[in-house]
């Protein structure tokens, strides 16, 4: 019988630093669009599995006794293993391949929030995607930017004896289907997400948060708050803790802003986003903690495998101080990469088009693209 390793568990080999290899048996266009990655490097090579039985003498003189083998659903890796052992190596395979792994959820709690609250950042490694849990305990909660796999949250919850009461949504996300609607539908409390992203026909219930609207947790003397901040999409909302946090979304990021062209109006959202930045982001205190929902870069993730960083720090980007609108715009949007062309269909879904479990898993393939290629 193979020898599996979880996602859970190879997640925490690679941020103990004890995943000594991975083998990746997928096709090499797979391999190319992306690949295992946690809080710090791994070695890894891609050996397609028909090139990998083929050459199975030599990798098993290659390897490194417990590599992890990977493929699309464990078939591969589960073949391969066993042709290695008979080559007198002992590796592992991941149960059920990038596919398992493309639902990860993994949570960290947060700090630096009011007396009286908890909060978990919680990130999925396969779209480099973060969402978040911030409640009362004994009181309520919500959940920001959730994944399409409910269960986390729901446990995280639980264990703080909050009750789900508002799910939310920043934006219309086009690197990866929300898990919001399904989720509120089902726990019966309301779901946000900007109408100016959706349109004001969904086939789901949607009350938008409008500037300044207070999400209630039941708990006194804690406010949490909308701050709409177009830029990366016309109805762009982050929620802020005064003097504590914000979530910005795809706003901005630890290193870098949310890409303006993802709606075909990439001048006019370069536009909204200088005046985001400079009028509701620059007179926030310098010190609130800035929780952004993804990530690009491994170096953005910090010691303790959070991705987050201060107004402060952010503002002292050379792109954050730039004064003159017209150099702003053009430096955003000179710089753009392609987008990918699914991410419109993602946008599509997000908004109500149905989709099938199977189209689901393909558009979701890949890391996020949702940040300019403004470095800060």
């Amino acid at each position: 019988m193979a020898r599996a390793i979880t996602p859970a568990e190879l997640y925490a080999e690679i941020d103990e630093g004890s995943c000594p290899y991975i083998l990746d048996v997928r096709n090499q266009d797979e391999y190319a669009t992306w690949q295992i990655e946690g809080t710090r490097p791994v070695p890894m090579k891609n050996v397609p599995i028909w090139v990998a039985v083929e050459e199975s003498e030599t990798l098993a003189q290659e390897l490194p006794e417990d590599a992890v083998v990977v493929c699309a659903h464990g078939n591969g890796s589960d073949l391969l293993i066993d042709v290695l052992k008979d080559e007198g190596l002992e590796v592992r395979t991941l149960e059920g391949g990038t596919a398992a792994w493309a639902e990860l959820l993994v949570p960290r709690p947060m700090d630096g929030l009011p007396e009286g609250m908890v909060g978990y950042q919680i990130a999925r490694p396969a779209k480099a995607c973060l969402s978040y849990l911030i409640g009362a305990p004994g009181h309520g909660c919500v959940v920001v930017d959730p994944a399409r796999f409910p269960e986390t949250y729901i446990d995280l919850a639980a264990q703080h004896g909050m009750t789900i009461t508002h799910v939310v949504d920043t934006h219309i996300h086009a690197d990866h289907i929300s898990g919001g609607p399904a989720m509120a539908a089902e726990l019966g409390v309301p779901y946000h997400v900007p109408v100016e992203d959706s349109g004001p026909q969904t086939p789901f219930p949607n009350t938008p948060l409008a500037d300044g609207a207070v999400l209630d947790l039941g708990a006194a003397q804690i406010e949490v708050l909308a701050i709409k901040a177009p830029g990366h999409t016309p109805g762009s909302t982050c929620i802020h803790i005064p003097g504590h946090l914000i979530l910005t979304g795809d706003t901005v990021f630890v290193r870098g802003l949310g890409r303006p062209d993802l709606t075909g109006k990439a001048a006019e959202l370069a536009t909204e986003l200088f005046h985001t930045i400079h009028d509701r982001l620059a007179p926030l205190d310098r010190g609130t903690k800035v929780m952004p929902a993804h990530w690009t870069l491994m170096e953005e993730i910090d010691d303790r495998g959070m991705v987050e960083t201060t107004l402060g720090t952010i503002f002292e980007a050379d792109i954050m101080t730039v004064e003159d609108m017209e150099r702003f715009i053009e430096e955003i949007v000179t710089t753009l990469p392609a987008a990918p062309d699914f991410y419109d269909t993602i946008r599509l879904v997000n908004a109500g088009q149905t989709a099938t479990a199977e189209e689901i898993e393909t558009l979701e393939i890949g890391k996020n693209q949702c940040a300019a290629s403004t470095s800060m």
